[in-house]
């Protein structure tokens, strides 16, 4: 399949919430971030919202090939507010993150947490690889915003729990990935240089899953970050 057909292909299933098209096996990861570029074009209709760190755990790098962590783009259209009842949709997945809204000169203005919800609905186990994760735009998908406050420089004193219907799904210091909001932004502005991607005033950075990553499965969530605040949302 030539990439410009990979590219529609890609395009047509994450907006119409499909499985994805089969991968090519041998993608590079430049060809990944290649593609990517062209999928974001496309579904962000010039209004990139922000970005997002993805694979940030060592476990998740492993298992999908990776040595390292990967960048991606924030659709304004995926964004969702406290209090969101979001619909089941095949492949969605859970992460509980740290979201910082960021000056034109990439300083952070202020932070609080954020539930992403990627969705991996791959055609084939075999096409869960990091360069065609990276393709997809690491499963950029729909993000529910808390409340952001001043940022701070204690966040990896403080932890996130997460539940469904009253029972626990994970909980975990805010370091959990890349060693926190602060070391995890300066990552981010590096990597982004690196892609040609440039930061816009307001641009939201949501800086990696702290706890892993959870099926989205029907139900009330409830995402305790202590003096952070909470987020309560809701899938059926």
């Amino acid at each position: 399949m030539a990439y410009a057909e990979l590219v529609s292909a890609l395009v047509e299933a994450i907006r119409g919430e499909t499985a994805l098209p089969p991968m090519p096996a041998d993608l590079s990861l430049e060809d990944g971030y290649a593609i990517q570029k062209q999928v974001v074009a496309a579904l962000a209709d010039g209004d990139v919202a922000g970005w997002k760190a993805g694979m940030t755990a060592a476990a998740g790098q492993a298992a999908f090939g990776l040595t390292h962590p990967l960048i991606g783009s924030l659709y304004r259209w995926g964004r969702r507010e406290n209090g969101a009842a979001l619909d089941m949709v095949n492949g969605v997945k859970l992460e509980c993150e740290i979201g910082i809204t960021i000056d034109s000169d990439g300083n952070p203005k202020s932070a609080g947490p954020v539930i992403e919800v990627p969705r991996m609905a791959w055609n084939s186990a075999d096409d869960a690889k990091g360069s065609n994760l990276t393709a997809t735009n690491i499963a950029a998908y729909l993000y529910i915003v808390g409340e952001q406050q001043a940022f701070r420089d204690d966040y990896e004193q403080l932890s996130v729990s997460l539940t469904r219907d009253g029972e626990a799904v994970c909980e975990a210091q805010l370091s959990d990935a890349l060693g926190g909001p602060v070391p995890a932004l300066q990552w981010m502005l590096e990597e982004a240089q690196a892609r040609d991607m440039s930061p816009a005033d307001n641009m939201l950075l949501i800086t990696g899953a702290c706890g892993g990553i959870h099926d989205g499965v029907p139900g009330n969530y409830v995402a305790d970050y202590g003096p952070l605040g909470t987020i309560e949302f809701s899938i059926s």
